[in-house]
């Protein structure tokens, strides 16, 4: 019978792969075989949030906080980020004053608490937009006695939001590498910058956008893989995505994930020079993208434009199988760089035609 120990730690491994719901599977098998660790409970309620279940991850807090209540001398860092995850879920559930008790026992236990500051910001602007309550009226005669209403903050009474609206869930995020930087991009359009809200410590992330329908999008990485130097990481807000650029504590280590405890951690040098790929180039005389890359961890306030877009290109150039590898290289050869394909099956077919971009026309080279 597999063990609670395995079962977290494999949970805890596809948590780091983003695979959310192999991890919710793992770790409710634990809790099945022992109910009374309330580290499990607090990575559920993390699983269900990135998953997108606050009901479930508010409720997975509160027991993680019944559960330390009831041993005594557990440790107050587990308490504080019990009290945060209560206070993060309640804040998806628009439970914006439960919220701020959670993350101000959070605060008392633990100020330092990572993400703690971001968090408590947003809710205290959620609150400031809540309508004021109306004046006191006045004291009633003594013959019509008027009975003062009560308002529970119980988890049974917590209010459920609105579900996401369609733009909500099609927001993906992607990321890539090099020795300097991880790079993570987070794709909304046509984002207003003063709609983004990011917050970057040594170990997390927490990325909070206003989406133009009115919902709310929220991406979380705490604790991320490896740390990060916060005073020199930065983001730009594009006219198709968000970018955020995390400056490695570590040159030249390479990251197996994003968020977790990452044991696939390694050098980025590891690759022989054998067995560098050539990657797809409209050139004639072909590149050396790993040169590239070391020439951009270099130059790293350059690392925009047409360079983060080579970096991109060689990233999934390097993941791609044999047949994604033909497609690309062909596609982009054949299409004098305006197209790039991984589908063999459609671009073995035949030659690929030259698309210009929107307004302009392809015409051929005379020297």
């Amino acid at each position: 019978m597999t063990s609670v120990q395995d079962l977290f730690a494999q949970g805890s491994h596809s948590f780091a792969d983003e695979d959310y719901e192999e991890a919710l599977s793992y770790y409710s098998k634990a809790i099945e075989i022992n109910a009374t660790h309330a580290e499990i409970f607090l990575k559920r309620s993390a699983t269900y949030q990135k998953l997108g279940k606050d009901k479930e991850a508010y409720e997975d807090a509160v027991r993680a906080l019944s559960l330390i209540k009831e041993k005594p001398g557990v440790d107050v860092e587990v308490e504080a980020k019990a009290q945060l995850r209560k206070g993060v879920a309640a804040f998806h559930l628009q439970d914006y004053q439960t919220a701020k008790l959670a993350l101000e026992a959070c605060q008392v236990l633990s100020p330092e608490q990572r993400t703690l500051a971001s968090w408590i910001r947003k809710n205290e602007q959620e609150l400031a937009k809540l309508p004021k309550p109306a004046p006191a009226a006045a004291p009633a005669s003594e013959a019509t006695p008027v009975a003062s209403p009560t308002v529970s903050l119980s988890p049974a009474t917590t209010p459920v939001p609105a579900p996401l609206t369609p733009a909500a869930h099609r927001v993906r995020h992607e990321w890539y590498q090099n020795d300097t930087f991880v790079t993570i991009s987070v794709f909304i359009k046509n984002t207003k910058k003063e709609a983004v809200d990011i917050n970057i410590t040594e170990k997390a992330l927490s990325v909070s956008v206003k989406m133009p329908t009115g919902s709310d999008y929220n991406l979380e990485l705490d604790p991320l893989s490896h740390e990060v130097i916060p005073s020199e990481s930065k983001y730009e807000v594009l006219s198709t995505k968000i970018e955020i650029q995390l400056k490695k504590q570590v040159f030249g280590i390479k990251w197996g994930a994003l968020e977790g405890n990452d044991a696939n951690a390694g050098s980025m040098a590891t690759v022989s020079a054998s067995a560098t790929p050539a990657y797809p180039t409209s050139s004639k005389k072909a590149k050396n993208w790993d040169a590239l890359e070391k020439e951009v961890a270099k130059d790293e306030e350059k690392a925009d434009g047409d360079k983060a877009l080579n970096q991109l290109f060689a990233q999934i150039y390097k993941d791609a199988d044999d047949n994604a590898k033909r497609a690309m290289m062909k596609s982009f050869t054949e299409s004098n760089g305006t197209c790039l394909s991984t589908n063999w099956d459609e671009v073995g077919k035949g030659t690929v035609e030259t698309r210009p971009p929107e307004g302009m026309i392809a015409k051929k080279y005379n020297p």
